[in-house]
């Protein structure tokens, strides 16, 4: 009698390890407007509202655009918006070290569920004007590390010239 309660005490620790829980880990990302295209870590995930399974806590790079028609189909008005930023998915209490073994296999499923919502602010409208006077801008950019190049050396001859006086 002993012994079978001993064998029907292990089934049940075996079966509770192999029937143990696991864990649910999702990010719900929204945006405000809807609609726009994500990317978490440079991996498009869909568009907003969208629901992602992750593995790993920490750091992850977001980027949200979207475009979309605010006039008509007569008169279209194309209005673009664009985020990148980084949002921090922090472990719960039961994904501490130690304590998610406990979590792991406790019969059962644990949700670990992330809310991010942006507000996704409209990019400036740029003239092609506009555009043409930034690139020559940085175009006459691209000649400064030459005239840097050139002051250093003019200024290391001055310098010799001063230790052999």
């Amino acid at each position: 009698m002993k012994t079978a309660r001993i064998i029907i005490a292990g089934m049940a620790l075996a079966a509770a390890g192999v029937m143990g829980g696991c864990v649910e880990r999702n990010i719900t990302i929204a945006s405000d407007p809807p609609g726009a295209l994500v990317w978490l870590n440079d991996q498009e995930v869909g568009r907003t509202p969208v629901k992602v399974p992750f593995t790993w806590y920490g750091d992850y790079d977001v980027r949200l655009r979207l475009e979309r028609n605010e006039g008509t189909a007569q008169n279209p008005v194309i209005k673009r918006y664009y985020l990148h930023t980084h949002k921090t998915a922090e472990a719960p209490w039961f994904e501490w070290i130690g304590i998610d073994l406990v979590s792991e296999l406790q019969p059962g499923e644990l949700k670990d569920e992330k809310l991010w919502a942006f507000a996704l602010e409209p990019t400036p409208e740029v003239s092609n004007e506009d555009l043409v006077t930034r690139a020559k801008e940085l175009k006459a950019k691209l000649d400064e590390p030459d005239e840097l190049q050139q002051k250093k050396k003019d200024a290391e001859k001055k310098m010799e010239a001063e230790k052999k006086k």
